[in-house]
């Protein structure tokens, strides 16, 4: 029987599936059982998640005795905003540019390579969603330092830079996707993402969907991984034709835009295309009685609905909602809706309890 998870849980479920750490096991799966549905066809997962809990807290046990894991990680960065976007690519692409361009990050750009040794993370805008930029060491033919496959498998999507004026477009483009692809990372352009795996297809599979397959990274098939391609420098001599070139020689479905951190060339664009695939909406709370404040949105996954928002504010919010009202989209202004209302993106709610 289906226990007819929400986005959220689903979301929740993405991040226990790139977690590298028992301590973000540990935090993603407390969301899992604090999201999934609570009725008989949930039982058995519920139990599988709390003796995943267990078994993560007890690997982090471990850890602390022995010391491990005790090290600073230069490439950890905590998420934040909407998602997290890990830039990738080669040396002296542009990648602190973009990011210092966008943010108030206190990147260091310089002519020479690799002037960043540790990740550096910047928020940027789109429109009024919050998106987390981070700027990460450069990889050399193909080569990632010690912390950035974990890096890249946490973050929610990773922005492909490469450099239209360089010589080695080409090979730039193509070590990134070959870094992606020999760690079990399957890079698309789509912000659904489909996690298939090997083994068994039972109905058990089926309902306790990722916890009910193989953990170990060789039973499983490679983690599909957002991407989005930007060829900087479009403002340099022969860009665009470089560009076209690029686009023919490359051979991919990924998406792919020009821009410039130089002169700010493609950078709206860019923000635009990453909003769009992190599979987010935003939404707005207005208290019954006042007028609308269209700041500060709630951000929820695609799908999500009155009761998900409700219950990103408080838990009881969300177990005592009567009903709510709802204004732009698809409904009209002031029209009453159920918590299974699904949102759309700059719906404003007044929820009533």
């Amino acid at each position: 029987m289906a226990i007819n998870a929400s986005p959220m849980y689903q979301k929740a479920e993405e991040r226990y599936r790139c977690a590298s750490s028992p301590a973000e096991k540990v935090d993603a799966l407390n969301e899992m059982l604090r999201l999934v549905p609570k009725h008989k066809a949930s039982e058995k997962l519920q139990q599988l998640i709390k003796e995943r809990i267990k078994k993560a807290r007890d690997e982090m046990g471990k850890a602390a005795k022995t010391g491990a894991g005790q090290q600073h990680d230069p490439l950890s960065v905590p998420r934040q905003g909407a998602g997290q976007v890990l830039l990738l690519g080669a040396p002296n692409v542009g990648k602190s540019s973009i990011v210092g361009a966008l943010s108030k990050a206190k990147v260091e750009i310089a002519e020479f390579p690799f002037s960043t040794h540790a990740a550096v993370p910047g928020m940027a805008l789109h429109e009024d969603v919050p998106i987390q930029l981070v700027d990460a060491p450069p990889v050399m033919d193909g080569h990632p330092q010690p912390g950035m496959i974990n890096a890249l498998r946490k973050a929610d999507a990773i922005l492909l830079v490469v450099d239209l004026a360089a010589i080695e477009l080409i090979d730039q483009f193509q070590q990134c996707v070959q870094l992606l692809v020999d760690h079990k990372m399957s890079p698309v352009s789509t912000a659904e993402l489909s996690f298939e795996e090997d083994g068994d297809d039972s109905d058990d599979d089926d309902e306790l969907g990722v916890l009910g397959r193989e953990e170990d990274e060789g039973a499983a098939a490679a983690l599909p991984k957002r991407v989005l391609v930007v060829a900087n420098k479009a403002d340099t001599s022969d860009a665009m034709e470089n560009y076209e070139t690029f686009k023919e020689l490359a051979e991919t479905d990924l998406k792919m835009l020009p821009i410039s951190a130089t002169t700010g060339d493609g950078l709206p664009a860019m923000m635009e295309e990453l909003f769009s695939l992190l599979n987010v909406i935003r939404v707005y709370a207005k208290k019954p009685g006042k007028p609308v404040e269209k700041k500060d949105p709630i951000i929820l996954p695609v799908g999500g609905t009155v009761e998900d928002m409700a219950r990103t504010i408080h838990n009881e919010m969300a177990d005592n909602l009567k009903h709510a009202r709802i204004w732009g989209g698809t409904v009209h202004d002031g029209q009453q809706v159920t918590g299974g209302h699904v949102l759309t993106d700059k719906n404003v709610v007044e929820l009533h309890v």
